[in-house]
């Protein structure tokens, strides 16, 4: 069983041909509404791609609460341990440009009301997990504490390390894997390359796995920079794929593949999902992916 503690939003999506500047309106190409949150699309990844996973999060008790809730439930994810509180659900305005790239601007709401007893009353549910995941659009220092609970019930901790942050060394010793993009690697490691920056972090504890989007995928592996090559697709929109690419990533090591089995596993999850639009609505099925995979097997 997986377990998902993070962030869960609704998602707001305008797309446009190009971002507007500074005081600048722009007519839009179309608008959708999608349940979103770092912590809600690892779950639904982990649960569409055949994972048994349950979301420790929390919702508003506004017009987006029950939507959430629902969409998670419709994805398969487990949402018991799901709290709703007075006020709003975390919302994200997402702007989608005609290169499928994005830029965000995220307000918490409900996510910034989880705090350390709220990790205590889901206790039970971290421990039975065999992997707990962990993101920082909730409260670092809940993160960490979590991590350190799940570190030592012997539960695998994944932590995606976004929005990027300095990491102090105290949550990276309970940290199993740590998949930052190139972008996040160089905000939270030192080194002239990338080499030296995953060594820098893989002393510290956890397994680097470098999401690379196009580029693919980086790890080391005796002691040198092993690029695994992206598949190639047409993207249209990118939001969420990193996401899906961690929520599918604990379903193939869960499973017992090896870390490049399960990266590539990954992978195709993320390739299929940003040749649509949306981010958790947009991730593949099990079948789906295992399809995805044969083709290029062939």
């Amino acid at each position: 069983m997986i377990a998902v503690l993070g962030s869960i939003n609704v998602d707001l999506v305008s797309f446009t041909k190009r971002f507007p500047g500074p005081g600048e309106t722009i007519r839009g190409k179309g608008f959708e509404i999608h349940q979103g949150g770092k912590g809600a699309n690892q779950a639904v990844a982990a649960g569409k791609s055949g994972g048994e996973v349950f979301m420790i999060g929390a919702v508003g008790d506004d017009i987006f609460g029950d939507f959430l809730v629902d969409s998670l439930k419709k994805s398969g994810v487990r949402t018991e341990r799901i709290l709703k509180i007075k006020g709003s659900s975390g919302v994200a305005s997402i702007w989608v440009d005609g290169n499928g790239e994005n830029s965000i601007i995220l307000d918490g709401g409900a996510n910034d009301r989880i705090d350390k007893d709220f990790v205590d009353k889901n206790l039970d549910i971290i421990k039975k997990a065999s992997f707990l995941l962990i993101q920082f659009e909730i409260s670092k220092d809940v993160v960490e504490y979590a991590a350190h609970l799940a570190h030592d019930a012997n539960v695998k901790v994944i932590l995606d390390p976004a929005p990027a942050s300095h990491l102090s060394g105290g949550i990276l010793k309970y940290v199993d894997y740590i998949t930052p993009n190139e972008i996040e690697i160089s905000q939270i490691a030192n080194g002239k390359d990338l080499k030296e920056k995953i060594i820098a972090i893989e002393q510290a504890g956890p397994k680097v796995i470098v999401k690379a989007g196009g580029k693919g995928v980086y790890i080391l592996k005796d002691e040198e920079i092993l690029n695994l090559k992206a598949f190639k697709v047409d993207a249209v929109d990118t939001t969420g794929a990193g996401d899906c690419f961690n929520g599918t990533l604990a379903v193939g090591l869960s499973e017992g593949k090896d870390l490049e089995a399960a990266c590539y596993f990954a992978m195709a999850a993320s390739a299929i999902s940003v040749t649509r639009r949306g981010a958790g609505s947009s991730f593949p099925s099990r079948k789906e992916i295992e399809g995805f995979l044969k083709t290029y097997e062939t």
